[in-house]
C-alpha cells in the first residue's frame, strides 16, 4: 500500500521497469501496474506496444496512457470481416430475389372488363362459362376484289310516302367487285333492301348503313319530310290491308285485299316493280330479290304492305 512522505519532503520521480510509467516516490510500488508483471498471454502484445519513453498506452488497462494506433494485422482482420459480411448479404439477396419473382408470376391477372367505345359499339360479353369472347372478324370472300367503297349519297330527303331512292356503291380500286349489305336504323321511318333501295314510310330521320367485309362502313342520312297516311299508322278509319309485311319467293304470288269497308275503286302500285309487281286486283308477284312496298289507295285513304322477295 502506498505511503505518503512527511510534508515538506522533496518528491522524486521513479521510472517503472515493468510498465514504463513514471510515478512519484511517495508510492511504494508503481500505481499503474502495481509492480505485477503482465501475464504470459498478453506479454508479447503489451511489450510490443509499450515504448521505452514511458508514455501512457491506450492498451494499458492498469493506468491509461497514449500509444500507437491499431496494428496492420488488426486492420487486415477488420477488412476481411467486412468483406465476409458483404459476401453473405449478396448470397442471401441472390437466393431470396428469385423466390419473390416466382411468387409474382403465379399471381392471377385480373379479368378484362368489357370495353364499350364509339369506335366499338358492340361490347365484348362473356359466354356461358364466363370466358371473354371477341366478335368474329369479317371474312372476305375469295371472289371479292374490292378493298373499299363509297356511296353516291351521304344525305337526301324523301318528300312523300312510299317515295324511293336507289343508293349505289362505287368500289375501289376501280373495277373491283364486292357485295354491299344495307341496314336502316329505323325501318318504321325508311326501309332499305339488299340492293340499296330506300323507301320512305313516315316522317323522321334515319341512317342507312352500308357494309362490306374488310372495308370501312359507309352511312347515308335519310330525311322523310312527310307524315305517313292514316292507313299506315293504323289510325281508326284508315285503309287496312289483309297483310302489312310478307315474305315470298321469286315466282310466287299473293293476293292483297282491302279490309276496310270502302266504296271506291282500289288503285295498286309497287315502289320497285323489279322486285315485285301488283295487278289491279291486288295480286302481288315476286320477280326479283329485294324489298318493295305495295300501296293501295281508295277514296283518298292509303294502305301499304312491305313485300320481301327472296
Amino acid at each position: 500500500m502506498a505511503t505518503q512522505k512527511p510534508r515538506g519532503t522533496r518528491v522524486n520521480t521513479i521510472h517503472c521497469d515493468i510498465c514504463g510509467e513514471d510515478y512519484a516516490d511517495i508510492y511504494r510500488s508503481c500505481p499503474f501496474c502495481e509492480g505485477i508483471p503482465p501475464t504470459e498471454d498478453g506479454e508479447d502484445e503489451e511489450s510490443a506496444s509499450r515504448g521505452s519513453s514511458g508514455k501512457r498506452l491506450s492498451t494499458n488497462s492498469r493506468g491509461g496512457g497514449y500509444g500507437r494506433g491499431p496494428s496492420p494485422m488488426r486492420i487486415i482482420g477488420i477488412i476481411i470481416s467486412l468483406a465476409l459480411i458483404i459476401a453473405a448479404i449478396c448470397i442471401v439477396v441472390s437466393i431470396v430475389r428469385p423466390m419473390l419473382s416466382r411468387e409474382s408470376e403465379y399471381e392471377p391477372e385480373p379479368s378484362p372488363s368489357p370495353v364499350i367505345s364509339s369506335d366499338n359499339p358492340d361490347p365484348i360479353e362473356p359466354d356461358a362459362q364466363g370466358d371473354i369472347t371477341s366478335p368474329a372478324p369479317d371474312i372476305v370472300p375469295v371472289e371479292q376484289t374490292a378493298t373499299g367503297f363509297t356511296l353516291d349519297k351521304k344525305d337526301f330527303t324523301l318528300s312523300k310516302y312510299a317515295e324511293t331512292y336507289q343508293l349505289s356503291a362505287t368500289f375501289t380500286p376501280a373495277g373491283g367487285t364486292g357485295t354491299v349489305t344495307y341496314a336502316s336504323s329505323d325501318t318504321s321511318i325508311a326501309s332499305v333492301d339488299e340492293t340499296g333501295l330506300v323507301t320512305g314510310l313516315n316522317k323522321g330521320t334515319v341512317t342507312i348503313t352500308a357494309s362490306m367485309p374488310g372495308a370501312e362502313d359507309q352511312t347515308c342520312v335519310v330525311r322523310c319530310s312527310f307524315t305517313a297516311p292514316a292507313g299506315v299508322s293504323g289510325a281508326v278509319g284508315a285503309l287496312a290491308l289483309n297483310n302489312s309485311d310478307i315474305t315470298i319467293k321469286i315466282g310466287e304470288t299473293v293476293r292483297l285485299q282491302v279490309s276496310t269497308s270502302v266504296t271506291g275503286t282500289a288503285t295498286w302500285s309497287s315502289s320497285n316493280p323489279s322486285v315485285a309487281t301488283v295487278a289491279s286486283d291486288g295480286t302481288v308477284t315476286a320477280v326479283g330479290t329485294g324489298t318493295t312496298t305495295i300501296t293501295c289507295t281508295v277514296d283518298g285513304k292509303i294502305g301499304a304492305c312491305i313485300v320481301r322477295c327472296k
